[in-house]
């Protein structure tokens, strides 16, 4: 970073700051309590005093936005709560939408959901491993969801034709969880890197793509 007599100099983090929630609030916050002051006790230097810990309540209280990838998979990295929330959301869906799904898929996904949380209470030993992390949070923010998502887009007359595959496709992720599942249970950290990566690839490589080809 580069630097002067006068401490750190980077125009683009000033930039964010400034525009940042947080300071916008706190300014707002300093500004009120500023005004209401010196109009009551006619004290600038009163007032002013008052701005800043309005300003400073302003700015703490105020929680940043989180920055986030297209995915919604946060710049860096889901956290225990990012990831229980997003499967919370999948399994809503699943049930609002139960009767439209076919009965063959109960297994996969409740072997999937049961097994990804309980990664997911473990995520302090699965963060160990970044290749790791990044294919679970996609599992959970992107290949679940886009993946029902489809399904449920499929006329209901052309689901039971679609329905094998699909199943296939939850089949593929669950087995590739289960090892996931497998080596962090282990902390078998070498072995969790490779079937992140083996998983990435898989994925990339065409085990959605009819999915994919549908809008994924």
């Amino acid at each position: 970073m580069a630097t002067d007599d006068n401490g750190p100099s980077d125009p683009g983090a000033a930039r964010a700051f400034i525009g940042s929630r947080p300071n916008l609030v706190g300014l707002a916050a300093f500004l009120a309590v500023f005004l209401a002051v010196v109009f009551a006790s006619q004290s600038p230097l009163a007032a002013v005093l008052a701005g800043l810990l309005g300003y400073g309540a302003g700015y703490l209280l105020t929680p940043a936005v989180t920055r986030t990838y297209a995915s919604g998979i946060p710049v860096h990295g889901a956290s225990r709560e990012d990831m229980a929330e997003r499967l919370d959301e999948f399994q809503r869906t699943v049930r609002t939408h139960r009767s439209r799904l076919p009965p063959g898929a109960d297994h996969e996904l409740s072997t999937l959901g049961a097994h990804l949380r309980e990664m997911i209470n473990r995520w302090d030993d699965v963060a160990r491993a970044p290749e790791q992390r990044m294919v679970l949070e996609s599992v959970v923010y992107e290949y679940l969801p886009n993946t029902l998502e489809v399904f449920l887009r499929i006329p209901d007359s052309s689901k039971p034709a679609a329905a094998p595959e699909w199943t296939r496709q939850l089949q593929v992720l669950g087995s590739e969880v289960t090892r996931s599942r497998d080596a962090v249970l282990k902390h078998d950290l070498e072995a969790m890197r490779s079937n992140g990566r083996m998983l990435e690839q898989r994925f990339e490589d065409g085990d959605l793509r009819m999915f994919r080809e549908n809008g994924l």
